[in-house]
């Protein structure tokens, strides 16, 4: 397992956020997050590159506990990448130069190289006509693919995505969830909160149902959709199915 977590609880002062949550990722696993607003989702997910400080519990990601205070988590994040609702570009930069900058800030990439991979991974989300422009002058569904490049740049083990295409009008939805679709065909391990049904359906090797801090029910995505056990989840789902 590439992740696992035990006993999870976080707490934002006496507001108790997660309350108790295991569970674990394979390698190559796509592992979608669903539940109502509020249900600790987007938190679950900071918790595990440690963005929230855990209250209480374990986080391992690829055999390092994150709460364990001689860990350098600087060099864990390095194997992380997130990709969150907004795209947190730098304005003031190109596209090339956003994707460009953290390869050769943390891996000492050189221009030369971070540039041909920059490069080789816009064509991938299909953006290499862009590689100069602004994120200013890009559309919402442009500017989160650039933004997954930008992760990708890393060359990560784990992607983790937070309700990637929430912020988007309704027809650029489509070709964020392409990208990532491609991602997990080629065998990215990616745990992705979400609120696409039809994505989590056919994309996620498992669901997890979250609800009031705690793991309501998980299994494959047929179970959950098609055979939901908790009443719970069957309420959620009749709502949003």
């Amino acid at each position: 397992m590439i992740i696992d977590v035990t006993d999870l609880h976080k707490s934002f002062g006496d507001h108790e956020v997660l309350a108790g949550i295991n569970c674990s990722v394979a390698e190559q696993e796509v592992v979608c997050v669903i539940g109502p607003s509020g249900s600790g989702k987007s938190t679950f997910l900071r918790c595990l590159n440690l963005l929230e400080e855990v209250t209480s519990g374990e986080v391992v990601i690829d055999g390092h506990s994150l709460t364990d205070r001689r860990v350098k988590i600087d060099a864990v994040r390095a194997e992380i990448g997130m990709v969150f609702q907004q795209f947190n570009l730098f304005p003031h930069k190109s596209v090339i130069e956003n994707i460009m900058l953290a390869p050769m800030k943390v891996r000492r990439l050189s221009k030369a190289a971070a540039r041909d991979r920059g490069r080789a991974l816009l064509k991938k989300v299909g953006l290499e006509e862009k590689e100069n422009a602004y994120p200013g002058s890009l559309s919402g569904g442009q500017q989160q693919r650039v933004a997954i490049a930008r992760a990708l740049a890393m060359e990560p083990k784990i992607m983790l995505f937070d309700e990637p295409t929430s912020s988007l009008d309704p027809e650029l939805v489509g070709e964020v969830l392409a990208v990532m679709k491609n991602l997990a065909l080629e065998g990215m391990t990616m745990v992705v909160v979400t609120h696409e049904m039809g994505f989590a359906r056919e994309v996620g090797d498992r669901v997890l149902f979250m609800d009031g801090g705690v793991l309501v029910e998980e299994g494959s995505p047929q179970e959950i959709f098609d055979n939901p056990q908790h009443e719970r989840t069957q309420a959620f789902l009749n709502k949003v199915l």
